[in-house]
């Protein structure tokens, strides 16, 4: 020990002066901003699946029902149709086919009509 009290009283006015849980405030900061984003993440990717999910015959009838049903209503009327054998048919091959067409006019709707369906 060659320091001086001076130097002493120096050293205890820094040792004071250091906050001893800052990287335990930084370590929980961290982690809780990681917790968010992945939590976000689960919950975009459920939302995603969800929509992905949906029959896409439902789609276009949800779109042409919404969108052209006041200048249309024939149009609503015919995919309400489709909507249903996508659904109900009894051979699983034509519902898949059904339901092939109708991924067909939505992508056919966004290329030409620049046109999204929800």
């Amino acid at each position: 020990m060659d320091e001086t009290p001076e130097e002493l009283e120096e050293i205890r006015r820094q040792a004071e002066k250091i906050d001893t849980n800052k990287y335990g405030r930084r370590y929980r900061f961290l982690m809780t901003l990681v917790l968010a984003v992945f939590l976000t993440a689960v919950v975009w990717v459920a939302v995603h699946m969800v929509v992905a999910s949906r029959n896409p015959c439902e789609r276009v009838r949800d779109h042409f029902c919404r969108k052209v049903s006041p200048i249309d209503p024939r149009m609503c009327n015919n995919y309400q149709l489709i909507f249903k054998e996508s659904v109900q048919d009894e051979s699983a091959k034509m519902r898949s086919m059904i339901r092939d067409q109708c991924v067909t006019k939505i992508n056919r709707l966004k290329e030409e009509d620049g046109v999204t369906v929800d």
